[in-house]
């Protein structure tokens, strides 16, 4: 194996990575972005954020376990069973 070359896991998370951020910029316009309250919005910003972080899980200077925080595992794992959709970000105050 290369030094440099990624592992499974990290080839999957930074593919879960690219899909976080794809969803958040594909969002407006599929779905619109006017009937977004502040949280919704923040949550579209913070999938991206995320998503960039995964993609450069493991990799020299990157991300690791301790880079992700309470809140970030939360949007990652609400993200990964489906549960980040339209009703949903709507439905934030």
């Amino acid at each position: 194996m290369e030094f440099f070359e990624a592992t499974t896991q990290e080839k999957q998370l930074a593919t879960i990575g690219r899909k976080m951020m794809d969803y958040s910029e594909q969002f407006g316009q599929i779905h619109g972005l006017g009937h977004l309250k502040d949280n919704g919005m923040r949550i579209l910003n913070d999938l991206s954020h995320i998503g960039g972080k995964l993609t450069r899980f493991g990799a020299p200077y990157g991300t690791n376990q301790k880079s992700f925080n309470e809140y970030e595992r939360e949007i990652m794992a609400k993200f990964t069973a489906g549960q980040l959709t339209n009703e949903y970000l709507v439905g934030l105050k």
